[in-house]
């Protein structure tokens, strides 16, 4: 999965960047001629797949990642440039950074700080981006259907007028209700819209306390929209401190959590992701599944033989495995269970598939 950072300029991209992906990259000011992104393969840590690869010390590990891409800040009404929008349409989700600290020494593109009016701009400005490419397929779709009418683009122009009256109305994409068909259909054209989006506000040292009740930082009921608070000076300075005083200075400011754990928690359920685990002859491995997965597309996502020739899962927690300390002791004291290829895979299931080859 990969998220992309985006927002205004001086917002605090870069420093979130770093957070998040251990990167030293230098954070310089707008105007700097950064055009091209800052990108960064990360694994994700997890305790479960830590657990199970201690009792395979002879296997490869091969954990779940996470691409990160920190995209150069954009001042208002750019979003929609071609380059620009490029990436954000390639993301799974979309991570908005939005600066909520004061300092008189770092210029900010509107009259005064407010994380709340940022937030809405932006919100306002993908649904002008969607609502702009909408209007331009219904467009070409019209002369199409005049020189040949066909009953699937008149399905698309049917969906895409209901599309437009939503984004007019102020509604996103991910918002309304759209069958498996309807669905299909506006993947392809990637909306923005429709992608989880995160708001990370970058909070003032003396607001602190903000990073624990984000719905004062922005009230936020909307589907597949997350915010969260981070301090990107205070844990950049926390990060360069030995180990042991870390945790000294974490309770000083009342930080339970660092900002990478805290987004990566927030972006599996934004983006409804899970992850399973196989244990095979040379490697344990982690995969990340959308919930409500089945075993036979599970089984698809390691190889497309394994999918084809899908005889059944043998399916075990990962608590069990780890609590019984093989496969074999968790199969003898029925641990393992058997499941067909409409199993709907579960977080944390290790998963062994049996194929025909």
């Amino acid at each position: 999965m990969n998220f992309t950072l985006f927002g205004y300029p001086q917002t605090g991209k870069t420093t979130l960047f770093n957070l998040l992906t251990g990167a030293n990259i230098e954070v310089k000011g707008y105007g700097d001629g950064k055009t091209d992104p800052h990108v960064r393969t990360c694994p994700v840590p997890d305790q479960r797949f830590e657990g199970i690869c201690a009792l395979y010390p002879e296997k490869k590990k091969k954990p779940a990642v996470v691409d990160y891409i920190d995209l150069a800040g954009a001042s208002f009404g750019e979003i929609k440039h071609e380059a620009y929008l490029n990436y954000l349409r390639r993301a799974d989700g979309l991570a908005h950074v939005v600066r909520g600290f004061q300092d008189d020494r770092i210029p900010h593109i509107k009259a005064k700080v407010s994380p709340q009016d940022d937030i809405r701009s932006m919100e306002e400005e993908i649904l002008l981006t969607d609502l702009m490419s909408v209007e331009s397929r219904l467009e070409k779709l019209e002369k199409e259907l005049k020189k040949s009418k066909n009953v699937e683009g008149e399905k698309e122009k049917d969906l895409l007028l209901r599309i437009h009256t939503a984004l007019e109305a102020g509604n996103n994409i991910r918002e309304m209700e759209l069958n498996a068909a309807e669905y299909k259909v506006t993947r392809s054209f990637a909306f923005l819209s429709q992608k989880p989006l995160f708001h990370l506000v970058n909070v003032d040292e003396n607001e602190i306390s903000l990073i624990s009740v984000p719905e004062k930082l922005y009230p936020f009921s909307k589907k597949e929209t997350a915010v969260m608070g981070f301090c990107g000076k205070i844990e950049m300075e926390i990060l360069e401190l030995e180990d042991a005083e870390k945790a000294l200075f974490l309770e000083e400011y009342g930080i339970k959590e660092l900002s990478a754990a805290r987004f990566l928690k927030t972006s599996y359920d934004l983006l409804g992701v899970i992850t399973f685990f196989t244990v095979g002859k040379e490697e344990v491995k982690a995969w990340t599944l959308r919930k409500g997965t089945s075993a036979l597309n599970a089984a698809g996502l390691i190889h497309s033989d394994i999918e084809k020739g899908f005889i059944r899962a043998e399916v075990t927690p990962w608590e069990e495995l780890i609590k019984y300390s093989s496969y074999q002791a968790a199969k003898e004291q029925a641990a393992v269970r058997l499941e067909g290829k409409d199993y709907i895979v579960q977080d944390g299931d290790v998963i062994l598939f049996r194929f025909n080859k």
